[in-house]
């Protein structure tokens, strides 16, 4: 099994690129990704395994000052849809009552299944 380093309150897997390790954060996505490691002049192909630990320290600051992510990113988009539900706008009770929010047609799937 891989080993695990600890980055931004996520397990990130060592034996991966930093491209697909920055990805792996809730939040980023890969075209972020790769502009952290631009931003910080890394190679976006390099192992994570291959840092040490100034850098551990300067990617984790920069990630945790510059972009919302992980649970802090999901507490956000919760206490959003809760607004939603407090003010009763249109979204927010379809929120509240399980239905599609965005237009999507109904025909087939009256009730969203996942959140």
């Amino acid at each position: 099994m891989a080993k695990q380093h600890r980055q931004v309150n996520i397990n990130v897997s060592s034996s991966k690129n930093l491209k697909i390790a920055f990805s792996s954060i809730y939040g980023i996505g890969q075209k972020e990704a790769l502009f952290i490691c631009k931003k910080l002049g890394l190679n976006p192909k390099m192992s994570f395994k291959n840092l040490n630990n100034q850098f551990l320290d300067i990617i984790s600051s920069y990630i945790e000052f510059n972009y919302i992510s992980g649970f802090h990113l999901k507490r956000l988009k919760k206490q959003h849809i809760d607004n939603l539900i407090k003010i009763k706008c249109y979204r927010g009770s379809r929120h509240f009552l399980g239905y599609l929010v965005r237009g999507q047609r109904s025909k087939n799937k009256k009730l969203r299944r996942h959140f």
